[in-house]
């Protein structure tokens, strides 16, 4: 989603190749490692969403910017860059570890929803000052938490089987976070095909 919402945000043109989850041989093939997203660009390989931002930072400066030339700004954006991966990430972890469980703890999606619904505090209390996390504009920092909060907003009624259906049911953002459902929903507006 990071690397769709930048790509779309800068209105950089892509061709899209969709990996399937259970078969990572093209993804290996390509970049040596099985993780996605993965960015060729020409003889460039890219992977990992935070380094593709990076990248597509540093390779299209006539587009609108993800990062700052401030260091104290771009400090700020990589705290929230730490908060996403150390903090932020861990609720839509555990509910993705659920959906790959055999046997499901019907604890975890309380305690995933409380504990997402805790973090976004932080970022509610930022949204009540300004309308981005850091700065006038969408930046890094809004890319790489909107999509973590997005899970726990998805409307019910996807298909049976589906990721987000099972996250619908399950992870859920909490009341009182309505600039921060705002936030998420202009960020996401950039997620598209």
């Amino acid at each position: 989603m990071k690397a769709r919402i930048a790509l779309n945000y800068k209105q950089l043109p892509i061709e899209k190749i969709p990996v399937s989850p259970q078969d990572r041989a093209e993804v290996l093939r390509v970049s040596g490692q099985p993780c996605a997203p993965v960015l060729v660009h020409g003889d460039h390989v890219i992977f990992y969403s935070g380094s593709i931002l990076r990248y597509l930072d540093a390779n299209s400066r006539r587009t609108p910017s993800l990062f700052s030339s401030d260091s104290a700004t771009l400090g700020e954006m990589e705290e929230w860059e730490l908060f996403v991966r150390h903090d932020l990430a861990k609720p839509v972890q555990s509910i993705f570890r659920q959906f790959l469980a055999e046997k499901k703890d019907p604890s975890e999606p309380g305690r995933a929803s409380m504990f997402l619904n805790d973090l976004t505090g932080r970022i509610e209390d930022v949204l009540a000052k300004r309308k981005w996390r850091v700065g006038d504009t969408m930046t890094a920092a809004d890319v790489s938490a909107a999509p973590f909060v997005f899970y726990g907003m998805l409307p019910p009624g996807a298909d049976a089987a589906s990721i987000p259906r099972f996250f619908s049911e399950r992870l859920m953002l909490g009341e009182n976070r309505g600039s921060t459902r705002d936030w998420v929903t202009r960020v996401m507006f950039y997620d598209r095909p």
